[in-house]
């Protein structure tokens, strides 16, 4: 069972920096493909066992002021924020917030609301006129999931395709290291 702090991890409220501004010799060697692939986490998950989605929040909200900027939204501009963990074969190994604008739900984005246990990324990665802002890593504070040795490691980046597009936020468990690579030559 995986224990957070609700509070601090719904937030996800910290300094972030481009993938080139990280040192890759802070970063656990086996994480680092994780945090820098361009591919669908997803299916890369998929790869690895039965990828299930428990969703822990999917509703109207308010963006952190950090997410606000980082997707340019007005201070009372209405977003969907999803919260999810990405369990493969029953263990929880990524921890996801999204942050869905209300002008991104255009065309087929319409259909994310409606996601229910489906996971995010699955569906984005399926649409052609998909573009990605550039990954940006942080380290997470050890409070933020207490049951967690140590603190852990996350990536964002913005999905464009409707309006401001959406905001993902990924940590990762240390279970993740647990599961075979999915990587080739890195």
């Amino acid at each position: 069972m995986t224990l957070m702090n609700s509070s601090a991890a719904q937030q996800f409220d910290y300094r972030w920096s481009p993938i080139n501004q990280i040192s890759k010799v802070k970063v656990p060697k086996n994480l680092w493909p994780w945090l820098v692939t361009q591919d669908s986490l997803t299916a890369k998950l998929k790869s690895l066992g039965t990828l299930t989605v428990e969703v822990l929040e999917d509703s109207w909200g308010t963006p952190t002021a950090r997410e606000r900027r980082r997707l340019t939204l007005r201070p009372r501009e209405a977003a969907r924020i999803r919260t999810v963990l990405l369990k493969v074969d029953g263990e929880a190994v990524i921890y996801a917030r999204s942050i869905i604008p209300a002008r991104s739900l255009k065309g087929h984005w319409r259909q994310v609301k409606h996601l229910k246990d489906k996971p995010l990324g699955g569906y984005l990665f399926q649409h052609k006129g998909l573009s990605r802002s550039g990954i940006e890593i942080t380290q997470l504070p050890r409070r933020m999931f207490p049951n967690q040795p140590n603190a852990l490691w996350a990536r964002r980046s913005i999905f464009q395709q409707f309006g401001p597009g959406i905001l993902v936020n990924e940590a990762f468990f240390e279970e993740i290291n647990q599961l075979k690579p999915p990587f080739g030559l890195l």
